[in-house]
């Protein structure tokens, strides 16, 4: 099974998504466009949960799935929460603790991108000051969790091919992205209609790389986190 074993490729992709992200909050010159890094980080998720999500399906079953992604996630959250909730109570005035609980809440409850959206904004400089801003991305794939394995069981249950379905549903909503590109940008950048093209593709991208064997070359590639 490809997603438990140490890929040096993906591992690759994922330091550079980090770096990139990193000096872009960092304001370091020519890295304006660093945030793409999260873009890279939703086509990763999307190429591993394919590959848990075909197998949990077809042998352990979907409960099995969402209980193994809440106690990977929820736990660490809960806590890094809890210590940033004790840290603000000595630290923030009163107006500033009563935001940080509203995105506390938010986060929690796996809407904060949605909250995101309509409050607040990536790109405006007051956003750096909210310690809870980088749970949008989270609050994205914990929603395209729980979709997820409900959308493959449905195309499995019809007999549709996956690989086709998904496709599909990729170019809607691709689709829905180039419409909204003239409108709210919060809306592109922070809910999972938007989003969710990035993920299947790495879904497709996975059910390729089982399908079809890869040549040597593109093998020799993965020292490199290529």
């Amino acid at each position: 099974m490809i997603y438990k074993k140490f890929r040096l490729d993906i591992n690759g992709l994922r330091a550079f998504a980090l770096i990139s992200v990193v000096l872009y909050h960092f304001g370091v010159p020519y890295v304006s466009g660093g945030f793409i890094g999260v873009d890279v980080f939703f086509v990763i998720s999307g190429f591993l949960m394919t590959g848990i999500v075909l197998e949990r399906v077809d042998h352990k079953g979907v409960l099995d799935f969402y209980i193994a992604r809440f106690l990977r996630i929820v736990p660490a959250l809960v806590f890094a929460i809890l210590l940033l909730m004790i840290f603000g109570l000595f630290t923030l005035s009163t107006n500033e603790y009563e935001a940080l609980s509203k995105n506390a809440i938010s986060s929690l409850l796996f809407y904060s991108n949605n909250y995101y959206a309509i409050h607040s904004s990536y790109f405006d400089s007051s956003s750096e000051f909210n310690f809870l801003l980088h749970t949008w991305s989270l609050s994205v794939e914990w929603q395209f969790y729980i979709l997820y394995p409900l959308l493959v069981i449905i195309v499995k249950k019809l007999r549709f091919p996956v690989g086709l379905s998904l496709s599909v549903i990729l170019a809607m909503s691709l689709a829905i992205t180039l419409m909204r590109v003239t409108g709210t940008k919060e809306d592109i950048f922070y809910l999972i209609p938007t989003r969710a093209w990035e993920m299947l593709a790495g879904g497709l991208v996975y059910i390729a790389s089982v399908r079809y064997k890869m040549p040597e070359w593109i093998k020799h590639c993965e020292v490199y986190g290529i």
